[in-house]
């Protein structure tokens, strides 16, 4: 049995796991300037982009790549909420291996009677229930506002909402790879810059990928990226209908596993060669 896997000998590790749930939330609480710096930095986002759809559908009058300014708006909002939302609030506990390599305490993970890898798990957990929260905060603000449409159908709400939690299983799996590499590269802060580059360009978050060349959009649709953001709000705003949304959900699933099973491998390789700077 790994090192990642075995319980200590007096523990019961899933009886208080669930309270990790609650760390973001909690270091958040603890220093709420943060609530408000995150919410201006969202709701800045929300205004520019706004401004910019009406500026460029005023302009062009009426659809651009089959989108009129209602769903170019909705789809910029929801966007933001799921990405810059999520960004913001990873690494917010500072509970990640790149801090703790440095502090030394990153032994502790490897210590505990509740194994690192599912240690992380239930922190990630907790980071994307607390940005769902800003989710859904954001989305009855923008609908109430006027900013949001209310998807199509019943059914493309459901659908949303399963996309929208295998792009957080997506999110979750690329966050904890990038924090991973530190156990090879001492700091991940250039890994980071450029997974949050390509995040941010790729997922759609920044323009939709219908605005990009065939060849480009065809390419950045099947990358794990596309599967955060781009798959739940194209579903959402009727980009994508119910009766077409299987096989992206089938891509967003596939790359679930995919990443499940490197971030495994990672873990097993990083328990092997635990590096530690501080302490």
């Amino acid at each position: 049995m790994s090192v990642l896997d075995r319980p200590g000998p007096a523990a019961r590790p899933t009886s208080r796991a669930h309270r990790l749930v609650l760390l973001v939330p909690r270091t958040e609480w603890a220093y709420r300037p943060r609530l408000a710096a995150t919410a201006f930095v969202i709701v800045t986002q929300v205004f520019l982009y706004v401004l910019l759809w009406r500026a460029l559908y005023r302009e062009s009058g009426g659809e651009v790549v089959g989108l009129d300014v209602d769903q170019a708006i909705t789809y910029s909002v929801l966007a933001t909420l799921m990405g810059t939302g999520r960004v913001i609030m990873e690494g917010a506990s500072q509970e990640t291996a790149q801090s703790k390599i440095r502090d030394g305490s990153v032994v502790f993970w490897f210590v505990r009677p509740l194994s690192a890898r599912r240690y992380c798990a239930w922190r990630g957990l907790g980071e994307s229930l607390y940005a769902t929260a800003w989710l859904l905060v954001g989305l009855a603000v923008g609908v109430v506002c006027g900013l949001v449409a209310v998807p199509p159908s019943a059914a493309a709400a459901s659908v949303t909402v399963l996309a929208y939690g295998l792009g957080q299983v997506v999110f979750y799996q690329i966050g904890l790879l990038v924090d991973l590499t530190s156990f090879w590269t001492i700091t991940s802060f250039g890994v980071n810059r450029l997974v949050a580059f390509a995040q941010l360009l790729l997922s759609g978050g920044l323009v939709p990928l219908w605005f990009f060349p065939d060849g480009f959009r065809a390419v950045a649709a099947h990358l794990p990226f596309a599967a955060t953001i781009n798959v739940p709000v194209s579903l959402y705003t009727g980009r994508i209908g119910v009766a077409d949304c299987w096989p992206y959900l089938a891509e967003q699933a596939l790359w679930c596993v995919l990443l499940a099973g490197l971030s495994r491998v990672m873990w097993r390789r990083a328990a092997r060669r635990l590096l530690v700077l501080g302490g």
